[in-house]
């Protein structure tokens, strides 16, 4: 399923290709920073080769990039051998991991991947794939934004993923 939508609204993601490819898009038109809220950095979404090449050409755009992770479980995408966390390992200077410690925000199980061109992808139950999409909504991705970087001054750094951790 291909997502077509010039900034008229929100879109509903339903099935894993609309995911795939709302968020391989957000990830291509990020110009300096993306933000991904997850339970666990799910395979089937970022390990998928769409989604890692636009992490890779995001993060090796040789510009001032940052990809903030915020996880629910660190352990998770370590046990899974995710690929997204060999190449975070090679580029540390772009990615910074951190996990939700909180019990307040640990309850908030919602999951996002939005960028600074007003991008996002936003689930409410990160365990699902159903949510919305919306690309040039500026003010919606400012206020999921706003939510991420309150709970990311709240977590703890993930030094697990660190070369010498992993």
């Amino acid at each position: 399923m291909s997502i077509d939508n010039a900034g008229t609204g929100p879109v509903r993601i339903l099935d894993h290709p609309a995911a795939i490819d709302a968020t391989a898009r957000i990830v291509a038109g990020a110009r300096r920073t993306l933000w991904i809220r997850s339970l666990g950095l799910e395979a089937w979404l970022f390990d998928h080769p769409a989604v890692l090449d636009a992490l890779r050409a995001f993060a090796t755009s040789g510009r001032d990039v940052q990809v903030l992770v915020l996880l629910h479980d660190a352990a998770a995408p370590q046990n899974a051998r995710l690929r997204l966390l060999d190449l975070a390992q090679r580029l540390p200077s772009v990615f910074q991991f951190r996990e939700v410690d909180d019990p307040a925000y640990r309850e908030d199980r919602a999951a996002l991947v939005a960028s600074d061109a007003g991008d996002y992808y936003f689930r409410v139950q990160g365990d699902a794939v159903e949510g919305s999409a919306g690309f040039d909504a500026r003010g919606r991705a400012r206020q999921l934004q706003s939510r991420f970087e309150e709970i990311w001054e709240r977590s703890r750094p993930v030094t697990e993923y660190r070369a010498l951790g992993m």
